[in-house]
């Protein structure tokens, strides 16, 4: 019978890279909790194994920006770069926003800036009213605000397809033509 100790064993190893520090952070824990539970000292919960295999599967969001500041008088590569970071080849999900802070625009990225930066440069699809003499003619023209989240890095790179897909449906912004779909949200990974 495997004990609780090898379970965990395995979880650090495979999931973790077999580094308490990156599992201490990532799951709260101590790296001296970890240490006593693998090499048998203390016994760990049924709850805490369960715990540390959402930790290894469930990713993270992380807030790389929130409202940051875009001005289309300004280049728009160099304004990216500086918003997103490190960042800039992570998968993840942004935002666009108009002057008063609604949302226009959401959209996903396998990487961040070649896509953001896709988003950002396409013509305005929709109708103004007549009275709107200059209507504009490129999102660059309207956008105001850029944010953009970290989901994590997955096995399955649909995740932020998902997350994308809800918020959507959710808030249907004005500038995305698909509102998303849920229906098709987890797909059953292929044996291997």
């Amino acid at each position: 019978m495997t004990t609780r100790a090898e379970i965990l064993q395995y979880i650090v190893d495979q999931y973790f890279g077999g580094d308490l520090k990156k599992t201490a952070e990532i799951s709260g824990y101590t790296q001296a909790q970890i240490a006593n539970w693998l090499s048998g000292k203390r016994n760990p919960q049924k709850n805490t194994i369960e715990y540390l295999i959402q930790c290894a599967f469930i990713p993270e969001f992380k807030v790389i920006a929130e409202f940051a500041e875009f001005d289309n008088q300004k280049a728009v590569q160099t304004q990216l770069k500086a918003i997103l970071g490190e960042h800039a080849q992570d998968p993840g999900i942004y935002a666009f926003y108009d002057s008063m802070g609604n949302l226009l625009y959401l959209g996903k990225a396998t990487k961040l800036l070649g896509e953001i930066s896709s988003a950002i440069n396409r013509v305005v699809h929709i109708a103004f009213p007549k009275g709107v003499k200059i209507a504009p003619k490129n999102r660059t023209e309207i956008v105001k605000y850029i944010s953009a989240y970290d989901v994590g890095a997955v096995k399955w790179n649909d995740f932020p397809k998902h997350v994308e897909s809800l918020i959507l449906r959710i808030s249907k912004p004005l500038l995305n033509k698909n509102i998303g779909s849920l229906a098709k949200a987890y797909k059953q990974p292929k044996e291997t």
